[in-house]
C-alpha cells in the first residue's frame, strides 16, 4: 500500500514538474511575442485560437490521419529492415562490411537530398514514408547489432553443441536478448520519423498532409497556422511515444527479456 502511494506521489510530482516547466516556457513565449512582431512570432493566445479552430474542422483529423499513416508506414518498414539486416550483420562480419558503406551514406547525406532524389525516381505519394524509413533505419540497425553483441556467448556455444535449430535460437535467444535495444531504437526513431516524413511532405507539396498545410502557411504568410500545425506534430509524436512506452511497460517486455 505504501509502495503504491509512493509511486503515485512520484508520478504526480513528475506531472507537476512538466506543467511547471511548460508554464515557464509559455511565459517566455508570451514575453518574446510582446517584443517581436506577431508576423514572426504569434502569441500563445493567438496560436491557441488557431489551434482550436483547426480541431473544430473534420478535415484536420483526415490530414493528421494521412500523415500519421505515412509516419507509421516508414517506421514499420525501418523496424523490419533494421532488425533483419542488423541481425544478419551481427551474425556475419561480411554482411556488416558490405552494408557499412550504405549506412555511412545514409547517415552523411542531408535528408533534403534524399527527398529530392526520391521525388525524381519514385511516386511522390511514397516519398514521405521512404524518407522516414531512411532516417530511422540506421538507428534501429545499429541498436540491433549492439543487442546482438550482448547475447551470452556461452549460451550460443551451448546451443551449437546441442544442435539447437537456428529458428529456435533466433526466437528463444537472439531476439529476446536484442528486444530492449530494439525497443530503445524504436522510441528514439519516433520523433525522427515525424521530422523526415513532414519534411518530405513539405518539399513534395503532398496533398492531404500536415507538410502541405505548413507549406501553405508559409506561402500565405500565416505564421499562426505554421505554429499550430507544428504543435500538432509535437502532440502526435509524444502520444505515439507514450503509447509505445505504455505497451512495453504493460507487457513487462524488459522484465521478460532481461533474464536471457
Amino acid at each position: 500500500m505504501m509502495a503504491s502511494t509512493t509511486k503515485n506521489k512520484k508520478v504526480n510530482g513528475r506531472k507537476f514538474d512538466w506543467i511547471l516547466v511548460l508554464g515557464l516556457w509559455l511565459v517566455v513565449w508570451s514575453l518574446l511575442s510582446l517584443r517581436i512582431s506577431a508576423f514572426y512570432l504569434p502569441s500563445p493566445l493567438e496560436t491557441g485560437k488557431a489551434l482550436f479552430v483547426l480541431f473544430l474542422s473534420k478535415e484536420t483529423y483526415l490530414i493528421i490521419g494521412m500523415s500519421l499513416f505515412r509516419v507509421l508506414a516508414g517506421l514499420l518498414l525501418a523496424i523490419f529492415l533494421g532488425v533483419t539486416t542488423g541481425l544478419l550483420a551481427g551474425i556475419s562480419s561480411s554482411v556488416y562490411k558490405f552494408l557499412q558503406p550504405v549506412l555511412v551514406a545514409i547517415k552523411s547525406t542531408p535528408v533534403v537530398s534524399f527527398i529530392i532524389l526520391a521525388i525524381i525516381y519514385m511516386n511522390k505519394a511514397y516519398v514521405p514514408s521512404f524518407c522516414g524509413m531512411l532516417l530511422c533505419y540506421p538507428i534501429i540497425y545499429y541498436n540491433v547489432i549492439e543487442g546482438y553483441r550482448t547475447v551470452d556467448r556461452e549460451l550460443i556455444n551451448m546451443s551449437n553443441v546441442y544442435n539447437v535449430p537456428m529458428k529456435r535460437q533466433l526466437l528463444k535467444l537472439y531476439i529476446p536478448s536484442m528486444a530492449p535495444y530494439i525497443f530503445a531504437g524504436i522510441l528514439t526513431s519516433i520523433g525522427i520519423a515525424w521530422k523526415g516524413t513532414i519534411a518530405a511532405e513539405v518539399i513534395g507539396v503532398l496533398q492531404t498532409s500536415i507538410g502541405n498545410e505548413i507549406y501553405n502557411g508559409k506561402i500565405y504568410l500565416d505564421t499562426e497556422a505554421v505554429f499550430s500545425w507544428t504543435i500538432i506534430i509535437i502532440i502526435c509524436s509524444l502520444m505515439i511515444e507514450k503509447t509505445m512506452k505504455k505497451l512495453i511497460q504493460k507487457n513487462n517486455y524488459y522484465e521478460r527479456f532481461k533474464v536471457i
